[in-house]
């Protein structure tokens, strides 16, 4: 069990330090190797208090190492923090495991480069953290109950982040909580982009569709409604960049998502200008943004000066 880090002074540990390594460095040729290591230990020890007492000199009267770390990341969400940082606040190694609490038992999101994902926006590296929202989900821990169950399940990779996403729908999941039911963290946002891309799903992003979500977000919009197979093929540049273009707004009828209403739970969509059939290509110049009502009314006829005048804009 892990030394519980004493509450003392800064300026005292500093001067303790300063002593300890004088002493060690007037006395190495003498000493064994042992006898260094152990030196060594002390000093080790002492310093893991200054970085926690550091914390007691701001006003962050916080005893346990699990509840240092939530302040310091909670002080600085949306801010990339290194591994050790983490180390220093909490004065313990086994960091990676409190932040893991956070995440499920508090309900923090807490990205990692452990499970990268740069189309969400999450491009860490490997020991690196980020805190993206300073309010915890209080729904999390139900999520992650599922997960689990989910994950032990014997299906593949595919299926299960398929289902994990089926039994969270309409609801925000992390790229954390994929990566663990796919029991991959390189390979999860590989399964989504499929689940998109090749069968047709319609889970959104910040880039395609959905710019009130955070880095790291995910939600499937529809169990029912897939996308016609010549839109799967959109190259995800393509699609982040017309989104972008459009202000992830209808171009037809104005409609956002902020206007979703279980009433109209309609979505946005790419429409092709020139119909894809009629070899109309995937680029910027060819799509625009609309949503699934107007998407079905432009396919049974309607609101061709619409898109008339909307060709002639771009």
């Amino acid at each position: 069990m892990a030394r519980r880090r004493r509450k003392r002074s800064v300026d005292w540990l500093i001067s303790l330090i300063d002593t300890q390594l004088e002493t060690f460095g007037t006395n190495r040729g003498k000493f064994s190797l042992r006898e260094k290591v152990l030196a060594l230990c002390k000093v080790y020890e002492n310093v893991k208090d200054l970085g926690v007492n550091v914390l007691y000199e701001h006003g962050w009267d916080a005893g346990a190492a699990v509840e240092r770390i939530r302040l310091y990341l909670v002080e600085y969400a949306g801010t990339v923090l290194d591994g050790v940082e983490i180390a220093v606040v909490s004065g313990i190694s086994d960091y990676p495991r409190r932040i893991r609490e956070l995440r499920v038992e508090a309900g923090y999101q807490i990205a990692s480069g452990a499970s990268p994902d740069p189309e969400s926006g999450i491009d860490l590296k490997p020991d690196q953290y980020l805190l993206v929202d300073a309010e915890p989900d209080l729904d999390a821990a139900r999520r992650w109950h599922v997960a689990n169950r989910i994950r032990r399940s014997g299906v593949g990779s595919q299926k299960r982040v398929l289902q994990y996403l089926m039994e969270s729908l309409g609801k925000v999941v992390t790229t954390e909580e994929l990566a663990y039911v796919a029991k991959d963290a390189k390979q999860y946002a590989r399964r989504v982009r499929e689940l998109r891309t090749e069968h047709g799903y319609s889970v959104a992003t910040r880039f395609t569709g959905r710019p009130d979500l955070n880095v790291g977000q995910y939600v499937l919009q529809s169990k029912e409604r897939v996308a016609e197979p010549h839109d799967r093929k959109i190259p995800e540049p393509i699609q982040r960049a017309v989104y972008e273009r459009d202000s992830n707004t209808c171009r037809v009828c104005g409609w956002k998502h902020e206007r979703w209403t279980a009433d109209d739970p309609r979505i946005l969509e790419l429409h092709h200008l020139e119909h894809h059939e009629d070899h109309g290509p995937n680029v910027q110049g060819n799509l625009i943004v609309i949503c699934s009502k107007c998407h079905d009314e432009v396919h049974s006829g309607k609101h061709a000066a619409s898109l008339k005048r909307i060709k002639r804009s771009l």
